[in-house]
């Protein structure tokens, strides 16, 4: 697969430098651009088409309860060992749901929570795969999953990645979750 994006690659450049000698700017700016959503394509070895929330209530039960679902595919080269990715809950005004410290040196303090979700694999280049995990997230009100990093160890041994997730990559990552400018820090968590 990478061989064949790198190849791909060699080719547009080509091409680009073609269009540069012959003074055709709008082909070059077309290719180049496409050429950097390539490049940019070459790097994820995840890509999650589906993570969110979705009522997670056995038999009528914990009416706030939340599953988080979802659907990803291994897009590079390596078998993956696992994936742990980092997310917050986010509430409809933009704001990561919080709680307070209980019992610790910074009492009543309010502080993010931030969750895991982990998954085990092999999980093998090219193939498609579903996970769930069930009671991951306990909130009264509508609430969105949004991803902030990605952690993926390789089954070879090498080198684990860290993906940090931006307003330039979401899209590259997660392709159906929107980038939202999320407020870390003044969170609310409605007291029971």
């Amino acid at each position: 697969m990478r061989r064949i994006l790198v190849l791909a690659a060699m080719g547009m450049l080509n091409y680009v430098r073609a269009c540069l000698r012959s003074a055709n700017l709008k082909r070059a700016l077309v290719c180049s651009c496409l050429l950097a959503a390539l490049a940019t394509a070459a790097e994820a070895q995840v890509v999650f088409s589906k993570f969110v929330f979705k009522q997670d209530r056995p038999f009528g039960c914990c009416p706030g309860r939340k599953m988080t679902d979802t659907k990803f595919q291994v897009t590079g080269d390596k078998a993956v060992k696992s994936i742990n990715v980092l997310y917050s809950g986010v509430d409809q005004v933009g704001d990561a749901v919080c709680s307070d410290i209980v019992g610790a040196v910074n009492a009543n303090v309010k502080h993010t929570k931030n969750y895991y979700f982990h998954v085990v694999g092999p999980f093998e280049p090219g193939k498609k795969y579903g996970r769930w995990a069930s009671g991951s997230f306990t909130y009264p009100m509508k609430v969105t999953a949004f991803p902030r990093a990605i952690y993926i160890d390789y089954m070879d041994r090498s080198p684990s990645d860290t993906i940090v997730i931006t307003r330039d990559n979401i899209g590259q990552y997660f392709p159906k979750v929107a980038w939202m400018d999320v407020d870390y820090e003044h969170g609310f968590q409605p007291s029971n």
